[in-house]
Parts: structure tokens; sequence; C-alpha cells
């Protein structure tokens, strides 16, 4: 006989605290195990394990102190109940009884649920419904709202009783809503990489860093003197002995005779270094490139202004490298920092190559914000992603070759992907300080910098940066004209951004001189007022009169008997006696 009674109706499913699928999130707990050893401890035992419960509301108070803000409220409104139940079940094991403590577990749970519907009701964030709406939203029946309401008036004493039952109500209503969802679909980060985006190691030792920028130094130094190959390296005589054994150590490592694909190996190798993700790291391979690339900074203190030398071309895939890794922002600030501290007198060459260098640095993101920016209105599949391969980048070697013309192979390139995260972070204040601090090897860089800022410095206050600017720099402002009009969205080439017209001079003028040219503008109009007859009558000084509220003190040196009605001190030119 079939059952003709109507199914039961389906309890609403409950949003609250939900996480979304595939994606990652920093939780309390350390792992799944962790969760599941608690929600053991609360559910799985018996109703009067005191010990059990206790350890759990320990585990709740201990996940409260790790995770302050977004705490979920499913798991802090079983901390409340909890709570109450095992200081209930702490009187009911006294000698005294629960009968003894009645008055003060009813205001212990009274409190609970009361907190209990408000937390509920708050992060279901409808303020239009009613308590009782809301909690029916979530599947939580309204006499429950009821009891609430009683609570927290106090109109009517309730039978603890009923408040033992509807907590283990509220304790049945999450184990369902949120701990068993959260086990069903909770799934632990197996690579923690994935998590922070960078590479996590015990055995990354400096050393091996150290060998990969030596390598790399002998394979630039080879290519900077046209040898692209191990036989023409072999043959240069700019090469030292030990260059040279470095070379074909590299060819015979990875199997290649090309230079230049040696170069790529040698980088990919240094980006699959699992580097720790810290500043500490960062500073010695920032260091390391210091101490261990030194024939290519000699080079460019020597070549820098040789338009032969494709310094760009062949250093670019170091400088993607090192953003690649999180270190290229650390490095741009450590090359400002020697160019502002060594002055033109030194006969150091560091500042030379630092401010090339930072230079090159800045204008490369600036390039990448405008192929970006270009890139925007192309249909999907033109351009690559960042880390897609399948899609080949002739499009962005394009704009790159028309945007910078005969200077291409002068200039870094960072990104040719439309969605490539790296950018320069800079703060307002810290550009500012690189213009006040600006000299002959950043003079070049500092406007730069100011076309990258976000967000930008008013108009006004960027017009008179850029007028400071021309002393030390007679050329253009900016590389190129960051304005979205002057970037053209099929990579057509744009001109260099000139100097704004108007007067440029050599003259730096001072306090002392602005005086002496307002002197001199009021003496020639005291003359000229005297000779046309118009001078006015001097006056005597006044000292300043005190005010009380809305009154002045008269002027005492002022003959009021002369002056005639309504006129005042300042007129008195004009007025006869």
């Amino acid at each position: 006989m079939e059952n003709s009674s109507p199914p039961p109706a389906e309890t609403p499913t409950c949003t609250i605290d939900r996480r979304l699928p595939n994606k990652t999130y920093i939780s309390a707990w350390r792992d799944k195990s962790e969760f599941q050893s608690v929600y053991d401890k609360i559910f799985n035992t018996a109703p009067d394990d005191i010990a059990a419960k206790e350890d759990a509301l320990e585990w709740l108070n201990l996940w409260k102190v790790r995770q302050v803000m977004d705490f979920p409220i499913c798991v802090r409104c079983t901390h409340l109940v909890l709570d109450a139940q095992v200081f209930d079940l702490r009187c009911q094991r006294n000698s005294d009884g629960a009968e003894a403590n009645a008055t003060e577990i009813k205001n212990i749970y009274a409190g609970a649920f009361t907190r209990f519907i408000n937390f509920l009701t708050e992060a279901v964030g409808n303020k239009r419904k009613s308590i009782a709406d809301s909690v029916r939203e979530i599947g939580i029946e309204t006499y429950l709202v009821e009891l609430r309401h009683l609570c927290a008036h106090r109109s009517v004493s309730i039978s603890i009783d009923v408040f033992r039952r509807s907590a283990q109500y509220c304790m049945d209503w999450l184990k369902g809503a949120y701990w068993e969802r959260e086990l069903a679909t909770m799934a632990p980060v197996v690579n923690p990489s994935a998590v922070m985006n960078c590479h996590l190691s015990d055995d990354y030792r400096v050393s091996d860093v150290v060998a990969l920028l030596r390598m790399y130094d002998a394979l630039a130094a080879a290519l900077v003197r046209e040898a692209y190959s191990l036989e023409q390296a072999a043959e240069c005589a700019e090469l030292t002995a030990d260059e040279k054994l470095l070379l074909g150590a590299c060819s015979e490592k990875y199997d290649a005779k090309r230079l230049s694909v040696i170069v790529k190996q040698v980088m990919r190798e240094l980006r699959e270094l699992r580097l720790p993700p810290n500043q500490a790291t960062v500073n010695a391979v920032c260091k390391a490139v210091f101490d261990h690339c030194r024939r290519m900074f000699a080079d460019t203190a020597r070549l820098a202004e040789n338009d032969r030398v494709p310094m760009g071309k062949i250093h670019s895939e170091l400088f993607r490298t090192l953003a690649a890794i999180g270190c290229l922002q650390t490095f741009f600030e450590q090359l400002m920092v020697l160019c502002e501290q060594h002055g033109s007198k030194d006969m150091d060459e560091r500042p030379v190559w630092a401010g090339y260098w930072a230079h090159r640095i800045a204008v490369a993101f600036q390039l990448l914000k405008q192929f970006k920016r270009a890139c925007r209105i192309l249909p999907p599949g033109k351009v690559a992603r960042f880390g897609d391969t399948t899609i080949p980048d002739r499009y962005a070697s394009n704009w790159y070759r028309e945007r910078l013309g005969a200077a291409a192979k002068q200039h870094l390139v960072l990104g040719m992907t439309i969605d490539c995260p790296w950018h320069l972070s800079l703060s307002r204040a810290y550009v500012l300080a690189r213009v006040r601090a600006m000299n002959e090897h950043t003079k070049d860089t500092v406007p730069v910098l100011l076309a990258l800022l976000e967000p930008p410095l008013p108009a006004p206050v960027q017009q008179k940066i850029n007028q400071l600017t021309q002393i030390y720099n007679k050329a253009n402002l900016a590389l190129f004209d960051d304005s979205p009009n002057n970037s053209t969205t099929d990579g057509s080439s744009v001109k260099a951004k000139e100097t704004a017209p108007g007067p440029v001079s050599d003259e730096v003028y001072t306090a002392e001189d602005l005086r002496e040219m307002l002197r001199t503008k009021r003496t020639a109009s005291a003359s000229s007022s005297a000779q046309n007859g118009t001078a006015e009558l001097e006056l005597p000084p006044t000292k300043q009169r005190k005010r009380h509220g809305l009154w002045t003190e008269p002027d005492q040196t002022l003959d009021w008997g002369s002056y005639a009605l309504g006129t005042c001190h300042a007129q008195l030119a004009s007025v006869p006696v």
C-alpha cells in the first residue's frame, strides 16, 4: 500500500558563512583534521561529557584569537550555545544541584539565545524584513524568535527545560546548516605555493642564485661583444679565460650552442628556484645581482651611449625574471639610492650605470602600462594572457617595435600580455622625495615616475614640478605621453611628448631677487604717480585698535570734529577741511 501522506517540506538551506567553490580562504583552523576534531568533541560525544565539551570550548576560543576579523558567524553562535550548555552541566554536578543556581542558568541561556538570533539576523542583512521572516529563510523555527523576545524583555518566567531543549535545537541546526556542510566541501591546500603565488623550499641556498647570475654575466658579456655562439665566444679576445670556461660549462649543462638560448634556460632555472617569500630573500637576490653581475654594470657605464649595442634587448630576460620572482621593485629602489648617494664629483661609475638602469626600468613599466591600454579593445585571442604560451606574441612585438622605432633594442620589454601583473608601487611621498633629491643621474627618471604615479598628481602640481625639472632636463619631460588621447588602439607609433612651451631660463631666482623686483616696481610706480600729479597724501601711521565683540575702540589720533559725516580714514585725501 502506497503512502499517500504529503512529503515533508524541505528545510531551507543556510547561506551564512558559505564559501565560494574553487577559491582559497584563510581559516582559523589549521586544516580539515583540526576542524573535524572539534566537530567530534561537540557533536559526537555523550551529552554529559563535560570534559570533551570544555576542550572544544578551548579550541573555539583559540580560533577566535587566531582570526579576529571575518570570524564565521556560525562558529561564534556555536561557542555561545555550547558555553551555556557547559555552564549548565557544571551546575548540575555541583553538590547544590541545578535548582540552587536555576536563576543564573536561565540568565546564561537567555543571553546566549538573544545573541544567537541577533548574530544570525545581522548576517542575513535584510533590514526590511522582520526577525521572524529572516530566521525562517535560513530554516529556524519561529518559536525561537518568540523565546528571544521573552528573554530580552523578561516579561515571562521561562522553564529551565525549555532553555535546555531550545539549546539542543540550536546545536542541531548549527550541525546541519554549517558544520556538516563545511566538512563536505572543505578541501586542504596541497600546494602552499599556489596560495602565496611564490615558491617555498627548505633546500634553498644563496649559492644557487649566485651560480646562475655568474653564468648570466658571462653570457651577457659575450652577447655585448657580438659573440652569439660558443665558437664566437671562444675567439673573442675581450673575454677572460674564466668567462670562456664558464660559457663552456653552460653549453654542456644546457646542451646548446647559441648563447641567447642558454640565457633563456638560465633565467628559467632562476625563476623555478623555490625562494622563500620574504623581504630577506629579495634583499639577498638584489645583493647577488650587484655583486656577481659586475661585467654587465661595467659594460653599461662604458657603452651606454653606444646605439649599436642593444643593451635593452640583451638584458630584458634578466629584468623579466627579477619581476617574476618579486625582486624588481626593491632592485629599482636600490638603484635610485645609488644615484642619489653619489654626486657628480665622485670618480665612481656606480651612479652612471645605476641611473641608466633605473631610467630603463621606469620606462619599461611606462611602456607596459601603455601596451595594456592599447590592448583593451582588441578581440579575445589576439593578445596572450599571462602564462599562456599557445598564442604567439607577434602583436606585442610589433607594438613595441612601432612604438619605439629605431630605439627598440635599447629599451627593456617587461610584459607582452594584456594582463601582466607587474607594476611599480609608487607612493606620492616616495615620488616627491625623489623630486627633492633629483640630480644629474635621476633627472631622466623622475619625470617618468611622475607619469607612473597612481592616482596622478593634480595638473597644477604636475606643471610646477615639470617646470622645476627643466633645470636639469631640457629635453622631454617624459619619454612618452601617458594621456589616453595619444595612445592609439592599433599599435601605431606615438610621437614623443615635447616640453610644454614657455620660457626656459638657466637662472634660479631666490626670495631676495623677488623682493628686489617688487621694490623696483613700487619705486617706479611712485615716481610715475608723482609726475602725473596723482600722488596720494601720506597718512600718519595708526596703531592697531582693540575689538570688544561687535565694537571697535575709536582711533584717538583722529580729530573727529573736522571730519565730514560718513567719511573714513582711508578717504582723508578727498575730504575738505
